[in-house]
């Protein structure tokens, strides 16, 4: 089954997330590779070791470590994404990797990192940009639509999984007139 793509189509409309107190935002820095495999497993992310993380993450032609956040909590990682950008869609960034650790969910950090590869995205000009998402990740998809991000069909099965998506999440209203405005 494909993955669920949406599309922020107007990235001069970010909200500010403050960071929390006791919480750092920062770029990749070499040597953040375990922290962010933490990250990663604890989000069902994949690259679950630091050596995935190097040879998938930092040794992909898209990584640069200004596109790479990460949050800091009493000075380990807790949460990272990713402002990739594709050349086989050059007028959009692609946010990738948004990930908290379960004991730092529920302060925005994933909104927090989601905003700043967003602002990355803006700065270097572009005035859109795309994810990819499962089913089965509510919390991240409920945050996305938070930030206004809208659903992008690319095959006949979206329509009928953002439904029951939609529904799970009550969202069904809102869901439907940001479709109507695609």
């Amino acid at each position: 089954m494909s993955q669920l793509k949406m599309e922020h189509p107007d990235l001069w409309l970010i909200p500010q997330i403050p960071v929390p107190d006791e919480y750092l935002l920062r770029n990749y820095r070499e040597g953040d590779e375990a922290g962010l495999s933490r990250v990663f497993l604890s989000g069902k992310l994949g690259m679950e070791t630091p050596g995935l993380v190097r040879e998938s993450l930092t040794k992909h032609p898209c990584f640069t470590p200004e596109r790479l956040f990460v949050v800091e909590y009493a000075g380990a990682i807790v949460g990272t994404a990713s402002a990739w950008v594709n050349e086989y869609e050059p007028a959009k960034g692609y946010l990738h990797m948004v990930g908290v650790l379960e004991r730092h969910r529920g302060k925005r950090l994933g909104a927090l990192v989601t905003v700043a590869a967003m602002k990355y995205h803006r700065d270097l000009g572009f005035q859109a940009q795309q994810l990819d998402t499962d089913d089965w990740r509510e919390a991240a998809v409920r945050l996305y639509l938070d930030l206004g991000f809208v659903p992008v069909y690319v095959d006949e099965t979206h329509p009928g999984r953002w439904r029951t998506l939609a529904t799970k999440l009550g969202r069904l209203g809102a869901l439907q007139q940001a479709i109507e405005k695609v």
